[in-house]
């Protein structure tokens, strides 16, 4: 039996609620926000890059619409497996039939309201990002019950924007620019992800901040979501180990020769690590058909050295024995064949924080990375987090009860570290987050305009906030 989606998005606990609140509710508002983030964000001057917010709603709203247009036998044997099967109710309780009435009583247009931030906008920890409420009182325990969904669509959504954040503080710091279009960093992590649809979502946070991807199915949620404008990003042809091997390690100059005359015309990626890394680069530079091929194309090659400390690969290894290593890939490239002709992809457990290491030792050494150095960037860096890194967490922070408003809080004598915000809550105009009781905050910048921007508006947005949230002084960003 198939049974609509609804009726799996949350945690179990959250299918009893309904039968738990008192009887004279009559209104409730919760409120999304980045309560404790665990992620070092000295880099983006402690800014979370919240994202993704539009796209779950209206993926929610199409999880609902299938819910209501499901019939109502289905529905009701979906109920019982929940409540009888599996949670074990006696049927003959007043609440077995309270909590299936409330399910079946559900209004064809989703009983809550939203508003959420822009999408790509920094934020500070405890700034709200979604706000979500009901002024239908049979329908208040639905705010909550969303409340595992957001938290899981989201998450990993808000983390890998704010890790392409840091990215693009470490190409900034080194162009002394923001580069609109680039392609310095380059997102490898799809074959990294839970699933390819966890990639449709949270992978598109790259692109905010960079134009170069491999993930494809962020490719495809930016033709159905954000306006299928492929002006600015894109990848290049690449080969990979099965590539290589299948011309065999006595073959690996023809194979290079062979894919250069494949694509003479256009930049094309060459793994280079297969066998010997340091071999195949000076038998590049000694192959006079190589080397003259390489020195006359129109457009660069791009070696790929994919395995080791990309530091002491890319930098040299001074412990090394071959003095090719010893010199390291950057400074051989330069003086073989010069970084305007062979550029270079590093894609094997980037970091910023290696990233970092690496741009530094380039500014020391006199090179300027973004020219010729692309690092890829997978799941070691994309999907190496969990929710505590962005501190994601929704809690119902104001009510109306017995036509009384009232301010919530959660404020737990033995973590206060999970203290709430309370009440109603907004983001002015100067990014100050405010709390009010029974009013409306007439500059907040959370909206109930839930359409998606197109990728070039989300871009300059982001351009816009990152600049604005490295320049916010950190003393009054801790505060």
């Amino acid at each position: 039996m198939h049974y609509p989606q609804l009726l799996f998005i949350a945690d179990c606990y959250k299918y009893t609620h309904a039968a738990m609140y008192p009887d004279d509710v009559q209104e409730v508002y919760s409120v999304l926000y980045c309560r404790k983030p665990g992620l070092d964000l000295s880099m983006l001057n402690g800014h979370i890059v919240a994202f993704g917010m539009r796209q779950a709603i209206k993926k929610l709203h199409a999880i609902y619409d299938e819910f209501i247009n499901t019939p109502r036998d289905v529905v009701q044997q979906g109920l019982e497996l929940l409540y009888r099967d599996f949670l074990k109710l006696d049927s003959s309780q007043p609440s077995y039939t309270l909590l299936l009435e409330k399910w079946l009583s559900l209004p064809k247009q989703m009983p809550l309201i939203f508003k959420a931030l822009p999408e790509g906008s920094f934020i500070r920890a405890n700034t709200p990002i979604i706000t979500i409420s009901c002024i239908q009182s049979e329908h208040c325990w639905f705010v909550n019950f969303i409340e595992t969904y957001l938290n899981s669509e989201l998450w990993k959504s808000c983390f890998i924007a704010t890790q392409a954040a840091r990215f693009k503080r470490i190409e900034y710091d080194c162009a002394k620019r923001y580069i609109e279009e680039s392609y310095n960093f380059h997102d490898f992590s799809q074959r990294g992800m839970n699933g390819i649809e966890d990639c449709y979502a949270s992978a598109f946070g790259h692109l905010l901040f960079f134009s170069g991807s491999d993930s494809v199915m962020a490719l495809k949620n930016l033709c159905e979501n954000y306006g299928a404008d492929m002006r600015a990003l894109g990848s290049i042809p690449a080969s990979e180990h099965s590539v290589m091997c299948l011309g065999e390690q006595s073959g690996e100059l023809a194979t290079f020769k062979r894919i250069m005359r494949a694509f003479p015309s256009s930049m094309v990626s060459i793994v280079a690590d297969t066998w010997n890394l340091w071999a195949i680069i000076q038998a590049l530079k000694d192959d006079e058909e190589a080397y003259t091929m390489i020195q006359s194309r129109a457009q660069p090659i791009v070696i790929r050295p994919d395995s080791g400390d990309p530091f002491l690969i890319l930098t040299g290894d001074p412990s090394a024995e071959n003095p090719l290593a010893r010199q390291g890939v950057i400074r051989l490239i330069d003086a073989y064949f010069g970084l305007d002709k062979v550029r270079i992809i590093y894609g094997d457990a980037i970091t910023p924080e290696r990233a970092q290491r690496i741009y530094t030792w380039c500014a020391a050494n006199g090179y300027d990375p973004t020219q010729f150095l692309c690092f890829g960037v997978g799941s070691y860096a994309y999907n190496s987090g969990i929710r505590d890194d962005v501190g994601l967490v929704s809690k119902m922070t104001w009510a109306r009860i017995k036509n009384r408003a009232i301010n919530l809080i959660k404020n737990p004598i033995t973590g206060n570290e999970k203290t709430s915000l309370s009440g109603k809550v907004g983001l002015n105009a100067r990014h100050e987050v405010v709390q009010f009781l029974d009013s409306e905050l007439e500059d907040d910048l959370l909206t109930s305009d839930l359409a998606l921007p197109s990728l070039s508006e989300l871009r300059s947005y982001c351009k816009q906030e990152f600049l604005r949230a490295i320049n916010t002084d950190t003393k009054q960003t801790q505060a």
